[in-house]
């Protein structure tokens, strides 16, 4: 995400761009981790820490719901235009040397 970003931000906004996209990233592995633990909280019995096979049955539905949410979470990226960045593809090519 972040190639769209600095491609559609002109000189002046790359800075602030940039900053906004490296946060919304973190916040991003934040929120996954939250959902995480909510998940496994969700899944995972109270009492599941007595019975192993209780707890690994919660964890692998833990996982599953976290996998579909993933899954989900990449239907974002069917808004994207294929004209979107065309900023990027159209810079000039790098020539070493020359």
């Amino acid at each position: 995400m972040n190639t769209p970003v600095n491609a559609d931000s002109t000189d002046d906004q790359t800075s602030a761009a940039s900053s906004i996209a490296t946060t919304m990233h973190q916040m991003s592995i934040s929120f996954g981790v939250a959902t995480a633990g909510l998940a496994t909280a969700f899944f995972v019995p109270s009492n599941a820490h007595n019975v192993p096979g209780e707890m690994i049955h919660g964890v692998h539905e833990a996982l599953l719901a976290l996998g579909a949410l993933t899954i989900l979470s990449a239907l974002v990226f069917r808004s994207l235009r294929s004209g979107d960045s065309d900023a990027v593809s159209r810079q000039k090519e790098f020539h070493p040397g020359g």
